[in-house]
């Protein structure tokens, strides 16, 4: 016993040490962290959907019987008020229908041992019929977490929506000129000479939003978290509607462990576009930071959703969301899904520490 007992604590001890890494400060920390400035010249992210394969609960004797419960939820990551049809089918088996709850949630009971594929139907709403792969496997505990998306969401950009304020064609041209030597700057990584540019830009037209988020975004790069909330908070008070001040005030506050804040602004990050994979990566993280598992797992199975090739680090947080939940299979799962696709990644070390702990 006192062997078990030191093993479980030496799991929780890496559980908060991998958490509390996320707000370690330093550059080469920093060079691995998407920050969003607002050129509207940003790569385009692709949003495909990709499957998800989930283990189920079912009893050893393959002749009886199991149940799939699971949970529907809209592209903000919010529980849909109205029914929605799910379907069961697979291999000379007979499809079974049944419709969620007024919160999203269904469960579907008779199944024995297999692969099916479901598919979640909302009958109202600009919403896409979404096909999943499950395989149901005896000993595994998860909960099946699908979400929904728009039938014709149109293409982002990396920096996210960009609104009027951003694009104010009312500037004068020496406080643009300046934005755009600081752009070339920060392209090149000299921080401190994009620094005093942005200050120049702002000196010149104090409420270019542009350039005080992307004064913010150098101050993220050196680990001057104040610094950087500030400037994104000022860039709010222009227009509260802009997206990436948002999502930076987010990481800067996360980074801080000011993670309910952090969850406050992230979720009107959301509102303003609901689509956006980084707003649910860091609400995610943030979910994580204050307890919160069930929301953070939901958070992050919307980032992969949404944009899985971009941000193989939530498959990283959702394997310590499963250890929390000491679902040690699924765990194991994701943490070897970030090592895979993200061999060079900044937690790829921790992440290994922790599977050869889950493995003993």
């Amino acid at each position: 016993m006192p062997a078990i007992t030191l093993i479980f604590t030496s799991l929780v001890i890496l559980i908060t040490n991998a958490i509390s890494q996320f707000v370690s400060p330093g550059l080469q920390h920093n060079r691995t962290r998407r920050y969003f400035s607002t050129r509207t010249q940003s790569t385009l992210i692709s949003s495909s959907y990709q499957p998800l394969r989930v283990a189920f609960s079912l009893p050893a004797n393959p002749g009886q019987r199991g149940s799939i419960s699971g949970q529907v939820l809209l592209p903000s990551g919010q529980q849909p008020n109205f029914r929605i049809r799910v379907t069961l089918s697979g291999y000379r088996v007979a499809s079974v229908t049944a419709y969620t709850d007024n919160k999203g949630k269904f469960t579907i009971s008779g199944i024995s041992d297999g692969t099916y594929n479901l598919e979640v139907q909302a009958e109202s709403g600009p919403y896409q019929t979404v096909n999943q792969e499950v395989r149901v496997i005896y000993g595994a505990h998860p909960m099946l977490v699908i979400t929904l998306r728009e039938r014709s969401a149109p293409k982002q950009q990396s920096a996210g929506v960009v609104s009027a304020s951003e694009l104010d064609p009312e500037l004068p041209d020496a406080a643009r000129k300046e934005y755009e030597k600081g752009v070339q700057y920060s392209d090149k990584g000299k921080v401190e000479e994009a620094i005093e540019r942005f200050k120049k830009a702002i000196s010149i037209s104090p409420k270019y939003l542009m350039a005080h988020n992307n004064l913010g975004v150098q101050y993220l790069k050196l680990g001057k978290w104040l610094e950087a909330g500030g400037e994104f908070e000022k860039a709010i008070a222009i227009d509260e509607k802009a997206l990436n001040p948002r999502q930076n005030l987010g990481i800067a506050l996360i980074e801080q462990q000011q993670y309910q804040r952090a969850i406050e602004h992230l979720n009107q990050a959301i509102s303003i576009d609901s689509s956006s994979p980084v707003a649910h990566l860091y609400l995610g993280i943030a979910s994580l930071g204050v307890n919160e598992n069930d929301q953070a797992q939901r958070e992050l199975m919307t980032t992969l959703s949404l944009a899985e090739s971009k941000y193989p680090n939530a498959h990283f947080y959702l394997g310590l969301v499963h250890m929390r939940k000491g679902d040690r299979e699924q765990a194991i799962r994701e943490l070897k899904k970030y090592v895979d696709q993200s061999p060079n990644g900044e937690k790829v070390a921790r992440a290994k520490q922790l599977l050869e702990k889950l493995k003993k």
